[in-house]
């Protein structure tokens, strides 16, 4: 079992990087299924049903999401869509499905999108123990995790924490893939973050002069897209039965 995870697609310019390398990556991957985080993807605030249409059309499966799951007003109404997962550590009663199973052939893959506490300012429930509750009544032939946080060390222990009890954990949020995609002692596949699709020159995929007077005057503002330059696409080729892992980084 073959899943392309591509990490953050951030507003226009990350649509733009996903249209412009998608097919070209799934031809030559083979996956047989495809999973986007589309945390940021409309405007930087989850996502639209507009948006979702074009993905869903597109030959995407499941979609993920992080810490703007509920920031758009529409939010209640999109995260009620099928293949949507949003992070399932939110408390209860909150919209939106906490893992998408998907069918291919006679296989159950389960998708799983955890949300971290470090550095995070949500006032959500312990993503270690909420993973366990849903293991306990998940039956899935595979299961990965998209566990989106800030903290390396939080994305390092809930690595080893599921290590032999789920096939892949992937990192998203921080925008920068790293070096170390690994399998785990036990068969976990694994990498600390996948990276963003969109802006390559960016600050993370903001605007370049907004970014840097932000740091010169300490001075917070709503953070706006880089709107031109270089384009990269970054993403995950996870074979869940042969047991590898293999980072894809394509840019202009």
């Amino acid at each position: 079992m073959r899943i392309l995870f591509i990490g953050d697609v951030y507003m226009e310019q990350g649509r733009k990087a996903l249209k412009k390398y998608f097919d070209q990556v799934k031809a030559d991957t083979k996956p047989h299924l495809v999973v986007l985080n589309a945390e940021n993807i409309a405007n930087g605030n989850g996502i639209t049903l507009e948006i979702y249409k074009e993905l869903m059309a597109m030959g995407i499966h499941a979609l993920t999401l992080g810490n703007h799951a509920y920031t758009r007003r529409d939010a209640p109404e999109v995260l009620e869509l099928p293949y949507i997962a949003r992070p399932a550590n939110y408390g209860p009663g909150a919209k939106g499905r906490e893992y998408v199973t998907l069918q291919f052939n006679d296989k159950k893959v389960t998708v799983i999108n955890l949300l971290g506490r470090v550095f995070m300012r949500d006032q959500i429930d312990n993503p270690f123990t909420k993973i366990d509750e849903l293991l306990g009544r998940i039956n899935s032939d595979y299961v990965i995790v998209d566990f989106h946080a800030e903290a390396t060390s939080e994305k390092y222990a809930m690595a080893n924490y599921l290590d032999g009890r789920v096939d892949a954990l992937v990192g998203t949020h921080t925008h920068v893939p790293t070096a170390d995609a690994c399998v785990f002692p036990q068969g976990l596949l694994y990498m600390t973050d996948v990276g963003m699709t969109g802006v390559r020159y960016g600050i993370i995929g903001g605007e370049i002069r907004q970014g840097i007077r932000k740091f010169l005057s300490g001075v917070p503002e709503r953070v706006n897209p880089e709107p031109v330059g270089a384009l990269q696409f970054n993403a995950v080729l996870l074979d869940l039965d042969a047991k590898k892992i293999e980072a894809i980084h394509l840019f202009e």
